[in-house]
């Protein structure tokens, strides 16, 4: 997807909602149960920590849990800053910012 095309998407129905941008975009939250006995491990990142996998295939969901566990926050969000500084021109991975919020607990 092009940098013009996720603009394009942004908070819009068959797209991707941004609560940042507006807040009628929480009604669209993705929700979910899973039994609390079934769950080993855990994350909650924001869309710029989750960057190495929803933007550019660099690891699984599984691996970004290995990261967690064996580097913490720390190392995942200095991984996708290092992957962002490595395509400052936003080419390899296209984007809309050259860096973006990321947290990760």
């Amino acid at each position: 997807m092009s940098a013009s095309q996720e603009l394009a998407a942004r908070n819009q129905p068959g797209g991707y909602w941004v609560a940042a941008a507006d807040p009628f975009a929480a009604r669209h939250a993705i929700t979910g149960e899973v039994p609390l006995d079934s769950v080993r491990r855990v994350a909650v990142l924001t869309d710029g920590a989750a960057r190495l996998v929803a933007l550019c295939g660099l690891l699984d969901w599984p691996d970004v849990l290995d990261v967690l566990a064996q580097g913490g926050p720390t190392e995942l969000i200095s991984r996708v800053r290092a992957i962002e500084a490595a395509d400052p021109s936003c080419m390899n991975w296209a984007r809309n910012n050259r860096s973006d919020d990321a947290t990760a607990v």
